[in-house]
């Protein structure tokens, strides 16, 4: 599979989040994680809190005792608990999640993000994407150039529905990843994006600011097609720039209200 080709921005996300989950959605014990995974995530259940024994899980989520250890179990797997004989079940520090878990992204994401979180992932970007962008003005071939160029003109022709906007500004980005050639950047990108799906949903909404946004856009696209490598990344970091500058105003304005 070519690294730019899929059916819209997050279809290849979606496939490798089907293809790693553990757990089919309907499962019993998918329950068990869907309860206590965004418990743990947004703090309800904070790091080294004990887990409420067995036969009150049992009890409160309406599911066998199997369930409840094969959705420990999960958790487990993606970093959140640890089980140990002395001291039963209990939640890990932050620091052994696995951030960039399908699942913990969007629970740390959905369904609105805390201040904060806001804050990194504008942070990550910033990090991130010019470099990116600068790998994929050295590397990209024709196909990926025609392609980064197809998602220019959509975002383009969605600038006036913001819906269809968010949609095809997440694609034009990944098309930058997919340009580099390098399926660890994609890779990245592709867990990133669950959570700025999210944080678009809730800053991406002025007519006027994403129009404002597209001569940005389009210099760096210029500069991928035309191999200037500084440019390129000198114009994303505008682009990201703003963004962060744009989600900044957004988490103090919004979630500082929802904290007072």
């Amino acid at each position: 599979m070519n690294l730019w080709s899929t059916n819209g921005c997050l279809g290849y996300a979606r496939r490798v989040i089907e293809k790693d989950t553990s757990y089919p959605e309907r499962a019993r014990h998918a329950q068990v994680v869907h309860e206590l995974g965004p418990q743990i995530v947004t703090g309800a259940l904070p790091p080294g809190s004990p887990l409420p024994i067995e036969e009150r899980l049992v009890t409160e989520l309406g599911v066998g005792r199997s369930a409840v250890r094969e959705g420990v179990k999960v958790l487990a797997g993606k970093g959140l608990l640890e089980t140990r004989t002395s001291a039963g079940t209990r939640v890990r520090p932050r620091a052994s999640w696995n951030l960039l878990d399908p699942d913990v992204l969007s629970w740390r994401f959905t369904p609105e993000p805390a201040e904060g979180d806001i804050r990194v992932l504008a942070d990550l970007r910033v990090a991130l994407e010019p470099g990116a962008a600068r790998v994929a003005a050295e590397r990209a071939d024709a196909q990926a150039i025609r392609h980064l160029d197809e998602t220019l003109a959509a975002l383009y022709a969605t600038a006036d529905d913001p819906d269809a906007f968010i949609d095809a500004d997440l694609a034009f980005h990944r098309a930058i990843f997919a340009a580099s050639g390098n399926d660890l950047l994609l890779h990245i990108y592709e867990m990133i994006s669950i959570a700025l799906r999210s944080v678009r949903q809730v800053h991406t909404r002025s007519i006027g600011h994403n129009k404002d946004t597209l001569p940005n856009h389009e210099r760096v696209a210029v500069a991928i097609r035309r191999r200037h490598h500084r440019k390129a990344e000198e114009a994303m970091r505008e682009v990201v720039e703003v963004a962060r500058t744009d989600a900044e105003q957004y988490a103090a304005l919004c979630c500082g209200k929802a904290n007072r």
